[in-house]
């Protein structure tokens, strides 16, 4: 049983640092896939260092039209953030809003598909 709970506990190993050239070409390769990421804004990150510890970060632009906010973010994280703190907010609580009614008017329709007794 020792063995099994040696293999369950996580390392944590600290990424290999990039050098300035390193990073920028990382940098370059990233706003091929994402062309939101602000160029070389790129770094690495140290142990222990805020949200996103022991990970690399860039810097992004806003996608909401007429916002030139920025926000840092883990690399890992490119693929699902497009928008500032505060439009990200306001995205989440449209998307709920939509599902709530459409759930709403799916109740309602189903309701009046029933057949009075």
């Amino acid at each position: 049983m020792a063995k099994a709970a040696e293999k369950k506990a996580k390392v944590s190993r600290p990424r290999p640092k990039l050098d300035e050239k390193e990073l920028k070409a990382a940098c370059a390769e990233l706003r091929k896939k994402y062309p939101h990421v602000i160029p070389n804004t790129l770094q690495n990150a140290e142990a222990g260092e805020g949200p996103h510890s022991n990970k690399r970060t860039v810097e992004i632009k806003c996608q909401h039209p007429g916002c030139k906010e920025k926000r840092r973010v883990a690399t890992s994280d490119l693929a699902q953030v497009k928008f500032c703190e505060e439009h990200t907010r306001l995205a989440r609580l449209e998307r709920r809003r939509a599902a709530r009614k459409e759930k709403s008017e799916a109740k309602k329709k189903a309701k009046s598909k029933r057949k009075p007794k």
